[in-house]
């Protein structure tokens, strides 16, 4: 195993970086920290002492300028002037200001009020009694409609249902005869039959409905519309439209030349532009690339030996100094 080392060895060991790191920093200078750290002070002392400055010439300037405004204020002989008030006088004086202010808006308020009920009472209802006539006139006829056809239905159904009790009364083998009934699928079939043919019927019912409404309003509106006149005597607008449509051929002619003769044009150069690069230039380039890589390995090979051999150098001078002891006791390397 290997001896433990005494103090005097570490002290040695200790001595030996210390001056290895002196004789490189010797060499080298001091590290970009170093150098980074000692201009930040010196800018953070130049910043203060300008701040300092700046802090001065502010508050003077804030100084002079609340001594000139106090000198030369427009309001200083109205202050001297100005008469000095007690509380109860400066509360009266309030007191007052606050009651005339009231009063004004009282004022205002009873005219705002009453211009808002003038025009409530002389505005035009939202819904006219002609109107509202007509609506109920049809809201009733819709009524009594679907009442009948509620009545209809139930009618029916009475029936069905009494036909149901009559068909129960039959014979108890007609009950259990199976192939003369209908199965449950063929009366569900002919129950979806029946209410699709009422559907539909109530469908044509409404459409009608709904097409007479359109056509009473196409006529009102027709009747009572400012361009009726014209749109029975309508004006003749067909040479106005060929006028239109030969121009609009023209332009569309036009465009279509201009198309062509753009889309040739950019055919023609695609087929007699030059390459960007050809296959001279590119073997140069290629060339070049590989003699520069050739050049630049070559460099770090030279660098990175360079390195090495001052590394090496380093240490041997390093070892070949005498150390303290041997300087002390004259002992021979």
């Amino acid at each position: 195993s290997e001896p433990g080392l005494s103090p005097w060895h570490h002290e040695m060991k200790d001595h030996v970086k210390g001056r290895v790191k002196e004789l490189v920093l010797g060499r080298t200078g001091a590290s970009w920290e170093d150098r980074l750290q000692e201009q930040k002070a010196k800018k953070v002392q130049a910043m203060k002492i300008i701040e300092k400055e700046q802090r001065e010439t502010i508050k003077a300037a804030t100084d002079k300028g609340i001594e000139k405004q106090q000198v030369y204020s427009p309001l200083l002989a109205l202050r001297a002037s100005a008469p000095l008030l007690s509380t109860s006088e400066k509360q009266a004086q309030r007191l007052e200001e606050r009651r005339r202010d009231m009063e004004n808006k009282t004022r205002s308020y009873h005219i705002q009020r009453s211009k808002i009920l003038e025009k409530m009472r002389t505005r035009d209802p939202l819904f006219k009694v002609e109107d509202v006539s007509a609506a109920k006139v049809a809201l009733a006829d819709a009524r009594r409609k679907k009442q009948a056809e509620l009545q209809a239905e139930e009618k029916k159904r009475w029936e069905h249902l009494e036909e149901c009790a009559a068909k129960g009364c039959h014979k108890r083998q007609t009950l259990y005869d199976l192939h003369n009934s209908p199965s449950f699928d063929e009366r569900l079939a002919k129950a979806v039959e029946q209410k699709t043919k009422e559907l539909k019927d109530l469908e044509k019912a409404q459409k009608d409905r709904i097409r007479e409404a359109v056509e009473a309003g196409h006529n009102k509106s027709a009747a009572v519309s400012p361009l009726s006149a014209c749109l029975r005597n309508p004006p003749d607008n067909m040479e106005r439209q060929r006028e239109i449509l030969e121009e609009r051929n023209r332009t569309m002619a036009t465009a279509a030349r201009e198309y062509l003769r753009k889309r040739d044009e950019m055919v023609e150069r695609q087929r007699k532009r030059e390459p960007l690069f050809s296959g001279a230039a590119v073997a140069d380039a290629t060339t070049q690339l590989e003699e520069k890589a050739r050049k630049l390995k070559q460099e770090m090979a030279a660098e990175q030996l360079k390195n090495r051999q001052h590394i090496l150098e380093l240490q041997n001078k390093v070892l070949a100094r005498p150390m303290m002891m041997e300087i002390k006791y004259g002992i021979a390397a």
